[in-house]
């Protein structure tokens, strides 16, 4: 699942999300998935009055040596930008997935980022957009760098 926007119009909230399947699933196994995954969002928060699901095939591909070897070269120059920051202590769980999109290769990096207990979520925010501006300065390629903040007590989840 991606691209997931919440709006809410005339006090009622909307969902729009984007969500991948096997692309050799047929249309009514998705469709009944999507309907399963619709139902339970519902069922957890019923203030949403709509949800829009774009069902999208990923793909099944096999990552070849070069295209591990890229994303080893972007968690490196994810670690040298973040060096910039004392603040951050630690970055790990750095995910590359890539998606292919009308012949162009769309980029997006993950990462678990490891701060002080006590700073505050104005000055981690703060942090982490900075972080992903230098990234994405440095790596113009990656559409999307997603960071997940965490304490340095609890930084394992």
């Amino acid at each position: 699942m991606h691209d997931v926007a919440v709006q809410e119009y005339n006090q009622e909230l909307h969902v729009e999300q984007h969500l991948e399947v096997d692309e050799k699933m047929s249309l009514s196994a998705a469709h009944a998935l999507v309907t399963q995954l619709e139902s339970d969002i519902r069922r957890e928060i019923p203030e949403i009055s709509t949800i829009l699901t774009h069902i999208e095939s990923e793909p099944a591909t096999i990552e070849r040596p070069a295209s591990l070897e890229r994303d080893r070269q972007l968690e490196v120059r994810l670690r040298r930008a973040a060096q910039a920051f004392p603040e951050i202590l630690d970055i790990h769980e750095v995910f590359v997935t890539r998606a292919h999109n009308n012949g162009a290769d769309r980029i997006q990096v993950n990462c678990h980022c490891t701060l002080p207990d006590d700073l505050p979520m104005s000055k981690v925010h703060e942090i982490i957009t900075a972080l992903e501006n230098a990234f994405k300065l440095d790596c113009p390629e990656v559409s999307r760098l997603l960071i997940h903040p965490e304490p340095a007590t609890d930084n394992r989840r």
